[in-house]
């Protein structure tokens, strides 16, 4: 298992550590002991002007988001082997303003946004409301198994 971390904003002061401890602790809860061992994943942690840069350029809207995820594998063949090779591209700066709206803790709101997106690249889907429950409940028991507690919350109930 790989963990790279890029900070590439100055909003909110990181804990690499921890991170690399979230990233770990999602890809061995959800992963096969031998396809945790085959995970790449590279995480970004942006700002709101980068993320809107990124939106745009692949997605082609230029919106603020929380987080963006990317597989990086090349083919097919390696996307059946069951191996990840992903990217997850964080807001810290949303991550601090949600926190503050919401009175919760800025570094909590970052990891929820780290589970997440490592989330969409396992094969959790929030599109459909049953499905986003399932998300967001899988969600809240890794937080709290990571000590964070829930973040997110029920749909309708954040904070």
């Amino acid at each position: 298992m790989q963990v790279n971390i890029a900070n590439q904003q100055r909003i909110l002061t990181l804990d690499r550590r921890r991170l690399r401890r979230t990233v770990q602790h999602v890809l061995r809860t959800v992963l096969t002991t031998g396809e945790t061992t085959r995970a790449r994943v590279s995480l970004a942690l942006v700002d709101d002007e980068c993320i809107r840069q990124l939106q745009e350029r692949f997605l082609h809207t230029a919106q603020v988001t929380d987080v963006l995820s990317f597989d990086l594998r090349d083919s097919v063949a390696a996307q059946a082997d069951g191996s990840l090779d992903c990217e997850v591209v964080v807001n810290a700066q949303q991550a601090s303003r949600q926190a503050a709206r919401r009175g919760g803790d800025a570094q909590a709101e970052l990891h929820l946004y780290v589970v997440h997106g490592l989330l969409h690249q396992l094969g959790y889907d929030d599109r459909e409301p049953s499905r986003a429950r399932r998300m967001h409940a899988e969600e809240d028991r890794i937080l709290e198994a990571l000590g964070f507690g829930p973040v997110f919350g029920p749909p309708g109930k954040e904070g």
